[in-house]
């Protein structure tokens, strides 16, 4: 009987050692939120600047963007877009960030408003947008972007 106790009361104190988060793992939930809040910021920089050596960085090989007009697009013509001027934005922020983290991968919505054109039309406004990012040999990336237009 005592043995069995024993056991009993070695397999509840087991459980509750691998069922409470460790502080080493909320240290690196806190440091991959902080990781992707500064991808986050460097993208929109980078967007402002219309800089495709840092989006061609920052989106991963296969990623995409479903645009605010419901248009898909893939990496190499979006930044063969941006370098030709053919997409030229003037300026990009945001607010209203929010992040959830699921082990490697990271989901974040916010508000951006953007002054940009394309083929010389405007396609700025407020938009709310949704991106989702993995963490690809150790480094966070865009994988896929959606953008829809928030109605004045």
């Amino acid at each position: 009987m005592k043995r069995i106790l024993v056991v009993a009361m070695l397999i509840a104190a087991s459980s509750l050692v691998f069922t409470q988060p460790t502080r080493s793992s909320a240290n690196q939930k806190g440091n991959d939120e902080q990781a992707v809040r500064q991808l986050l910021n460097e993208l929109y920089v980078a967007l402002g600047k219309n800089d495709t050596v840092a989006l061609d960085r920052m989106y991963a090989d296969d990623y995409f963007l479903v645009n605010e007009s419901g248009v898909l697009t893939t990496k190499a013509p979006r930044l063969a877009a941006i370098k030709s001027g053919e997409l030229k934005y003037e300026s990009v922020s945001f607010e209203d960030v929010n992040i959830h983290l699921y082990g490697n991968t990271a989901v974040a919505t916010y508000r951006a408003m953007i002054k940009a054109q394309s083929k010389g039309q405007d396609i700025g406004g407020q938009l709310r947008v949704t991106v989702t990012l993995v963490k690809i040999r150790g480094r966070w990336q865009v994988v896929a972007a959606q953008a829809t237009h928030i109605a004045s």
